[in-house]
């Protein structure tokens, strides 16, 4: 009997590690651009900056807050955007952590909130490295294209980013 629990457990254990594996890991993208930090802090945490990105957004800059960016204004309620992600945690002009939602087009992942968590760092008085690190992913079906999506998708936004910032 103690064998065969060995023999499970050894099983257990190996089957964990495999899974651990095999789990995707975070999404990291990250920018240089001409800009002081707080010009850059306000390009994601007002609704006037985060226009370089979205054409509508409702953003409480306070923990809990809602933080919800609309890419599509005329679609229905909860097919819009990021809607029903909030701010996790923040600190003025360095980080910003909120939840986000993945695509509405893919039914069976868009209720499970990601989180995303933005990086600040000031290179000089007018320039700053932004940094975007995007986990909680899982995998297997639409896990791996929403994954697939943001990997080539969050370079794309901080291109824009830096295009907004260093043409004002």
């Amino acid at each position: 009997m103690l064998k065969v629990f060995a023999a499970l457990l050894t099983g257990l254990v190996l089957a964990t590690s495999a899974d651990a594996k095999d789990a995707p890991g975070p999404i990291t993208a990250s920018i240089e651009i001409d800009a002081p930090v707080g010009e850059a802090w306000a390009m994601w945490t007002t609704e006037e900056g985060l226009s370089f990105f979205a054409p509508g957004s409702l953003i409480e800059l306070e923990p809990g807050g809602r933080y919800e960016v609309y890419f599509a204004l005329d679609a229905p309620e909860g097919q819009r955007g990021s809607e029903g992600t909030h701010i996790l945690g923040l600190q003025n002009e360095r980080m910003l952590a909120i939840t986000w939602a993945l695509p509405p087009y893919m039914a069976d992942v868009r209720p499970h909130l990601t989180s995303l968590t933005l990086t600040f760092a000031p290179l000089s008085e007018t320039r700053t490295r932004v940094t975007i690190l995007h986990s909680g992913w899982g995998w297997g079906g639409q896990w791996d294209g929403a994954r697939d999506y943001f990997v080539g998708n969050w370079p794309a936004v901080l291109d824009l980013m830096k295009t907004a910032a260093e043409t004002e």
